[in-house]
């Protein structure tokens, strides 16, 4: 009896549903609806947040937050003080965190006046057009290659309101937002003079493209053997629907939350 007791043990603690996996910590953007935000009473929210209690519940790893601006989370995490969700994959990056499977996709969407409206074709085509950009954040490698050869010009900021008012003055030609038509609607409704004037931009179509945002694990950290039991989860969660209903609840969530309550943009 005593052998038979020490193997249900053992079991036990292979099983991913019942073993008590150790902690990771995140860093998230704290404003970037509708992956991740905190709310009013600084709840975390968002359907990268939903999904990772999804992981949480089918394998057992608890995760941690903090939540601060963009800049501030990815120094932190390339640090190896703590994983990051919402990340970009670039070869740069590669080098320095493990990834999971795509968590979410953003629509990235260029936005232009409506004086100056254009058809996205390939960035070789925006040659000398200078493009508004959030501070600190990467839109893959073939945008970080045409600004490496000098086709854009590019203008980083924070202020992604203050950007668009550029946009309104001449100042850029374009500016970058994601995810999509939410990114623009907050940024809109986060500036009297833009909510005033809607009318005069043009979110540019086709989207320049759907971007996956992943988990990013700094290798440094020493906590990339969770990786795989988070992909398996990742893979349920997408197969089954869940990653769908998901999107689709915070999503209309968010919605409503701009409309009643418009946010500061970063």
């Amino acid at each position: 009896m005593r052998q038979l007791f020490v193997f249900v043990c053992f079991l036990m603690l292979l099983s991913p549903s019942l073993k008590a996996w150790e902690t990771l910590h995140i860093f998230a953007d704290d404003n970037a609806i509708p992956k991740n935000w905190l709310d009013e009473n600084g709840i975390p929210q968002g359907i990268n947040i939903e999904v990772l209690q999804e992981v949480t519940r089918r394998t057992g790893i608890e995760f941690t937050y903090s939540f601060v601006p963009w800049n501030r989370a990815y120094e932190s995490a390339r640090k190896g003080l703590g994983g990051i969700i919402g990340l970009s994959k670039t070869q740069e990056r590669q080098i320095t965190f493990d990834y999971s499977q795509p968590m979410y996709f953003d629509e990235l969407v260029f936005v232009t006046s409506r004086d100056n409206v254009f058809s996205f074709t390939g960035l070789d085509n925006m040659r000398g057009y200078t493009i508004g950009v959030k501070r600190g954040a990467s839109y893959g490698d073939d945008f970080e290659l045409a600004r490496e050869l000098g086709l854009l010009s590019i203008l980083e900021s924070p202020d992604r309101a203050g950007q668009m008012l550029m946009l309104s003055q001449g100042r850029v030609d374009a500016v970058l937002l994601s995810p999509g038509k939410i990114a623009f609607a907050s940024v809109m409704a986060s500036n009297d003079w833009l909510t005033d004037h809607l009318d005069e931009f043009v979110i540019v179509s086709p989207a320049y493209k759907l971007d996956p945002n992943y988990l990013g694990i700094p290798k440094i950290l020493g906590k990339s053997h969770l990786i795989a039991p988070i992909n398996t989860a990742l893979a349920e969660i997408f197969e089954d629907g869940t990653h769908e209903r998901i999107v689709k609840r915070v999503t209309d969530a968010a919605v409503r939350h701009i409309q009643s309550s418009p946010p500061q943009v970063n």
